[in-house]
């Protein structure tokens, strides 16, 4: 009898080759046969499966943007703090040394690789807006909630946790050891400290 095979687990074992060899190799320099290598399997495999490099590329940023959802809607099951959850969120997004495929990752390389695959552009610009419509809904809670103590609009606040995402992220990618994870976490408290915090008042200011 021909063997079995499950093409949906064949892909996502494909999906995440294709971060651990672009995290070896790079994007550009990037081959199917790095993949393959990676995967253990011949190049053959891919044309039952995707059309030519580019779609692998594609799929796999889905994939990578899906398991990144999946992890802040778990992070965030039984968590009714506001604050907490856009911490959750945000911290989903960092570069992760557990993870090749994390968003942080995906997002530089994709913002390389849009300009030459407009398809790909196209995609990325989808999972940019979900997930800021994502991180929308945290940060509308806490405004309903009267929780936030500076007059921000939601998309004031979208920028200004994006701004800090960006720095820290870039800052991790490039600079690891210094820039670590734990690192990165305490500067998105720090922040959400910040803004859940009320001013103090000095009695003897004038």
């Amino acid at each position: 009898m021909p063997k079995l095979v499950d093409h949906e687990k064949r892909k996502l074992e494909i999906a995440q080759a294709t971060w651990v060899a672009i995290k070896a190799r790079g994007i550009e320099n990037l081959t199917l046969r790095d993949i393959a290598i990676e995967a253990g399997f011949t190049t053959g495999v891919f044309s039952h499966y995707f059309k030519d490099k580019n779609s692998v590329l594609r799929y796999s940023f889905i994939i990578a943007y899906r398991n990144a959802y999946d992890r802040i809607i778990k992070a965030n099951e039984d968590i009714p703090d506001g604050f907490m959850r856009i911490r959750n969120a945000l911290v989903e997004i960092l570069p992760d040394a557990r993870r090749p495929e994390s968003i942080a990752f995906v997002s530089l390389c994709f913002g390389i690789r849009n300009s030459k695959d407009p398809l790909l552009a196209k995609e990325y610009k989808i999972k940019m807006a979900e997930l800021r419509e994502s991180l929308n809904s945290y940060i509308l809670d806490v405004l309903n909630k009267d929780e936030i103590h500076i007059q921000k609009t939601p998309g004031e606040l979208i920028d200004l946790f994006s701004a800090l995402l960006d720095g820290l992220c870039i800052q991790a990618l490039l600079d690891p050891k210094t820039h670590t994870r734990k690192r990165c976490i305490r500067t998105i408290e720090n922040m959400i400290e910040e803004l859940s915090c009320k001013p103090t008042t000095n009695s003897a200011s004038h």
